[in-house]
C-alpha cells in the first residue's frame, strides 16, 4: 500500500530548494506552511471518514489527495473538501487573535497566508476545494 507518491521528485525538489534559498522575507516559508497546514486538514478529514491514511501525491502544482480509491458520499465529498479551507480560515482567526495580545510581523504573515491559501481554495476553478464543493451538491 502506497501513501505517497511523488511526481518528477527531482524537479520538484530542485525547485523548493532554490525557492527556500531565495526567500530572505520567510514569506515563502509561512505560505508552504499555510498549504501544509491547509492539506492536514483534508487529511484529518479523511481519516475521520475512513479512517485509514489517504494517498497524497506532491508536485509543482501542490499537494493533492486522492480520494478515487473510495466511495464517498456527496456529503463526505463535500466536507472532505470543505477541511482544507475551514482549517486555513479558523487558524488565521486563531492567529489575529493571538496578535491581540501579542503583536508580530510573523503572526500576520501566517494569518494573511492561510486566509489567502483559504479563499483561493474556495473558488469553484480547476482542482480547487470550492469546485468539488459545487459539484457535490449540484445534481
Amino acid at each position: 500500500m502506497r501513501h505517497l507518491r511523488l511526481r518528477q521528485p527531482v524537479l520538484l525538489l530542485a525547485a523548493l530548494w532554490f525557492v527556500l534559498y531565495r526567500d530572505h522575507s520567510g514569506l515563502v516559508r509561512v505560505g508552504l506552511l499555510a498549504a501544509l497546514l491547509h492539506e492536514c486538514g483534508h487529511v484529518a478529514a479523511w481519516l475521520a471518514m475512513t479512517k485509514r491514511l489517504p494517498v497524497l501525491s506532491f508536485s509543482l502544482r501542490g499537494i493533492g489527495l486522492d480520494a478515487s480509491a473510495a466511495r464517498l458520499s456527496r456529503r463526505q465529498t463535500f466536507f472532505l473538501a470543505l477541511a482544507g479551507p475551514l482549517t486555513n480560515l479558523l487558524l488565521c482567526g486563531a492567529a489575529l487573535g493571538r496578535m491581540q495580545l501579542a503583536a508580530s510581523y510573523w503572526g500576520y504573515f501566517f494569518a494573511a497566508a492561510n486566509l489567502a491559501t483559504g479563499l483561493f481554495n474556495l473558488l469553484p476553478l480547476g482542482d480547487l476545494d470550492g469546485r468539488r464543493m459545487l459539484q457535490s451538491v449540484l445534481p
